[in-house]
């Protein structure tokens, strides 16, 4: 890996005496590097060993190759274009999106890789609020998709992740992606309703309707679903060029609700039951280590009631009721929070937007909560993709790498109270070495996710440096490199994966991490899944090495 670091031009390879070496065989020739200049410009096909590596790297601290060329398309043309080029001269082809992943989903696992940075395939093409989709380029980010489509009133049900300043659509499709509108919305992948796909010869896929000769991608399931086939595929089966994404209105009204629990227990029922009755677009829950982390981001938890129990909740004599019953616990609400659950119940009305804050507010003090200034609800909603410092790292510049799980609600505690146990087993371990934990659960629709976090001090390395404010950087550049502590860290990730599987556990955001073939309980799905792959991707020139395949 580290001589493709030192990548010299084709045409000083052909005069040196490294033109039989493997670096060689992975550096472009001349023709290729001259077609693709051609398609995208000069400035559009980079070729030194520096952006190279950086494009190269995610957050996972993962062994990967360099790329050998990293290309910037602006057009579909283009883009298909560049990796029929790509494949025909036996490079591999990588799509990255804003570089969020955690588990390799684009690092590459060969030297002779072209990486596609999809970043200036940005546009919003299409608003169609009548037949309720919009059309956009997978390089667009989650945030400037939700600027463009306020004006509107109209969103897409998954509005994106907290890193949505950075994330793109066509990175959370490929990896399934879940937070903000997701408690009622379900993940990214299930607000596609049809896509453009980019095959490993270059040609370009259809989906949905939108496949339909005289008709527009107003609807998914046109015969068999194809469009769930390049959705969750960390980039496996084609490069997504342009997504149709279902719209929903903007709600016109929102409650806001914090409460404060005593055990893990307690938070998680509350939770679990909210999600049933499906009325929060978000819910979240806090341990004690996330919950004095915002803390020390400045994210406070303030004494005294909530303005959503106080003010913004008009649910009439149960309004009246609730408020009382809060205001006597109210001495209660104090700074240290052992757990504490927060959510935003969004409606077309102020009515239903009251009586679903009230239903939530009444299942977390039947499940003996005690409501709290929701100051994290408000900030998370009414700043949704500011920078992404306070969930990339530590609160004093520590490295942050999650893990999660995937469950029915049913397994919600026990997947929890075996997390805790798994924690507490190893905790001389952690405090041997200086690992802090803290773990974070949601829910997505119907389904409950735990994501447990690692912390340590270790160095940032220039892409996490270059994702926060430069004030930051500064303070936190010079942090030095622990590859022993690190390694212990990783394998502590590691384990807990395994435990999840084991669990029963599934995952979004597979990518070269988590395992997907080798954990089917049937050989002829496996079948299945390889036999698309060989059928969009015969020569294995796509992304290989995600999904296993």
């Amino acid at each position: 890996m580290e001589s493709s670091l030192l990548q010299p031009s084709a045409s000083e390879l052909a005069n040196s005496d490294l033109a039989n070496s493997d670096l060689a065989n992975t550096a472009p020739d001349d023709a290729t590097i001259a077609r693709l200049q051609q398609i995208l410009g000069r400035e559009n096909v980079l070729l030194d060993s520096a952006n190279r590596a950086f494009y190269s790297q995610d957050l996972s601290f993962r062994a990967h190759e360099v790329a050998a060329m990293v290309v910037q398309p602006a057009s579909v043309e283009a883009l298909a274009d560049a990796v029929g080029v790509a494949t025909r001269a036996g490079f591999a082809v990588v799509p990255r999106g804003g570089g969020m992943s955690y588990t390799s989903g684009y690092t590459p696992e060969r030297a002779r890789s072209m990486l596609i940075d999809m970043r200036r395939m940005n546009r919003v093409i299409e608003i169609n609020a009548d037949d309720m989709y919009v059309i956009v380029e997978a390089g667009c980010t989650w945030k400037d998709l939700h600027e463009a489509l306020a004006p509107h009133g109209v969103r897409t049900p998954y509005w994106g992740p907290l890193s949505g300043a950075y994330a793109t659509v066509g990175g959370a499709l490929s990896q399934n992606s879940l937070f903000h509108g997701s408690g009622t919305g379900g993940t990214a992948a299930q607000t596609v309703i049809g896509l453009k796909v980019v095959l490993a010869d270059g040609s370009l896929i259809t989906t949905g309707s939108w496949a339909h000769k005289n008709s527009s991608p107003f609807w998914r399931h046109f015969g068999p679903d194809v469009t769930g086939l390049f959705t969750a595929d960390t980039g496996a089966m084609g490069v997504k060029a342009v997504a149709a994404l279902r719209l929903v209105r903007t709600a016109g009204h929102t409650g806001y609700l914090s409460y404060k629990f005593d055990t893990l227990e307690a938070m998680l029922a509350a939770q679990v039951r909210i999600a049933r009755l499906g009325i929060a677009s978000e819910c979240y829950g806090f341990d004690p280590y996330y919950n004095a982390g915002f803390e020390g981001q400045g994210i406070t938890f303030e004494e005294g009631l909530s303005l959503v129990g106080k003010i913004a909740r008009k649910g009439g004599l149960k309004g009246l009721k609730n408020a009382a019953r809060v205001a006597l616990g109210g001495k209660k609400i104090l700074r240290n929070v052992p757990y504490s659950l927060h959510m935003t119940l969004d409606a077309l009305t102020e009515v239903v937007a009251a009586e679903h804050t009230d239903l939530a507010a009444e299942v977390c003090t039947e499940e003996g909560g005690t409501e709290m200034a929701n100051s994290i609800p408000t900030v998370f909603r009414n700043a949704p993709f500011g920078g992404v410092r306070t969930v990339l790292l530590g609160s004093e510049g520590e490295i942050w790498i999650p893990v999660h799980g995937y469950f029915p609600l049913s397994r919600a505690i026990p997947a929890a109270q075996a997390t805790e146990r798994f924690l507490a087993e190893r905790k001389p371990l952690m405090e041997q070495w200086g690992i802090k934990t803290s773990y974070l659960t949601c829910f997505s629709g119907p389904e409950f996710v735990i994501e447990p976090s690692f912390y340590w001090h270790d160095a940032l390395g220039e892409f996490r440096l270059s994702l926060i404010e430069p004030e930051f950087a500064d303070k936190w550049r010079d942090i030095p490199a622990d590859e022993a502590r690190r390694a212990v860290a990783l394998g502590l990730r590691d384990e807990l994966r395994d435990l999840f599987d084991q669990l029963g556990g599934l995952h979004l955001q597979i990518g070269k991490y988590y395992p997907y073939r080798e954990i089917m309980n049937n050989e002829a799905l496996g079948r299945v899944v390889a036999g698309i792959k060989a059928v969009v991707d015969p020569e294995r020139l796509m992304n290989p090495g995600a999904l296993g395949l």
